[in-house]
């Protein structure tokens, strides 16, 4: 259900409970006395009025919040957006107008993801990281999926290189993450029992206007700091200096943790990562497996990176495992967690969280 849907059935609620003690009120005011009885069921149909109107203006503050952030977003997007006529702004909408030139084929398909963001056909997708050697989940990876108007999935291969050219990869990557986290959010009590992993473009750390109603955003759901991982990329975390990682800072002191992914290399600064928050690095099975069925020294630089990632209290995931004939030797490498289609392909959020998640705790 969406905060639109939320809203109005909360709005709803409350009309209909306040005219029912409204109506009892105009009956008591027609009788000669109140009998006990009646006057407790009319404080009881007063109360639950309270109630649910206060419930309504916590959910319609957090539309408001991030309808705000949103619209922030489409100034990013069209530096032209105006307010109406009534200087009220309008209802957020994706104008992916750019003096970039584009090609007919960029125009059409970034029309098709500013459709699928206006009319939230933003579906949540996970994708289990499990420990090993039990292949028990313990987390899960968030992914966006775009439904185009007739159903079918615009996955991000399709859209990302268009997005890029159109200099708009930071603007939707946000939007969309915006969306994963209402997601998790109206997973409702689920959602306590996930840490899920959520990638974030650098576009959100760079941009100083947008992280200012970002950090606002991660303070209202601040009951998510626990079960959220930020995740970035190994060429973003690189680009770390100043005011970015005091940006970066903001978020760790609010309690949620980093992961980086798409590592390159084995010699990176892990202490100096672990002090920024960061509780997780995901390593390719393709470069663990090269480089242990080297040489010597090959090996040697595997046995190192993962005794330094355990002494900065480091967790590593074995990432992209596809291949059930490469358990052997990814298990004698002593890794505590696997991801890959071996273990669970990415699928719609539900699929995960209900009696299979259940069966997978128990086994």
């Amino acid at each position: 259900m969406n905060l639109r849907q939320k809203s109005s059935r909360y709005g709803a609620a409350v009309q209909f409970t306040a005219g029912i003690a409204g109506i009892m009120l105009i009956a008591a005011s027609l009788r000669a006395g109140l009998r006990p009885d009646f006057e407790i069921a009319l404080a009881a149909a007063l109360v639950v009025s309270v109630i649910l109107h206060a419930r309504a203006g916590f959910a319609l503050s957090r539309a408001q919040q991030e309808l705000e952030m949103l619209r922030g977003l489409v100034r990013k997007i069209s530096p032209n957006g105006k307010a109406d006529a009534k200087g009220e702004a309008k209802a957020p909408e994706v104008i992916l107008d750019t003096e970039t030139p584009m090609s007919e084929q960029d125009s059409h398909i970034l029309e098709r993801v500013k459709d699928a963001i206006e009319n939230d056909r933003v579906d949540l997708y996970l994708q289990p990281i499990v420990s090993l050697p039990q292949r028990k989940y313990r987390y899960f990876e968030a992914f966006s999926r775009l439904r185009a108007k007739d159903g079918s999935i615009l996955r991000p291969h399709q859209y990302l290189g268009a997005a890029e050219r159109a200099n708009r990869i930071g603007v939707i990557d946000n939007m969309i993450l915006l969306r994963a986290v209402q997601a998790l959010r109206n997973l409702g009590p689920e959602s306590r029992h996930h840490r899920v992993f959520c990638n974030i473009s650098p576009a959100t750390i760079f941009d100083q206007d947008f992280f200012q109603r970002f950090t606002d955003y991660l303070d209202a759901n601040a009951d998510m700091a626990p079960n959220l991982v930020f995740e970035f990329t190994y060429p973003a975390v690189e680009m770390l200096y100043g005011k970015v990682e005091q940006n970066l800072d903001a978020i760790a002191k609010r309690g949620y943790a980093f992961s980086v992914d798409h590592i390159r290399r084995f010699d990176h600064n892990w202490s100096a990562l672990r002090e920024k928050n960061f509780r997780f690095v995901k390593a390719p099975s393709s470069m663990l497996l090269n480089e242990n069925r080297g040489d010597a020294e090959a090996r040697a630089r595997v046995k190192s990176f993962k005794e330094t990632l355990r002494e900065c209290e480091i967790d590593l995931i074995v990432e992209k495992v596809e291949l059930e004939g490469h358990m052997p030797e990814i298990l004698s490498l002593g890794i505590d967690y696997g991801q890959g289609e071996l273990f669970g392909a990415p699928r719609a959020a539900a699929f995960y969280t209900g009696p299979r998640l259940e069966l997978a705790k128990a086994s």
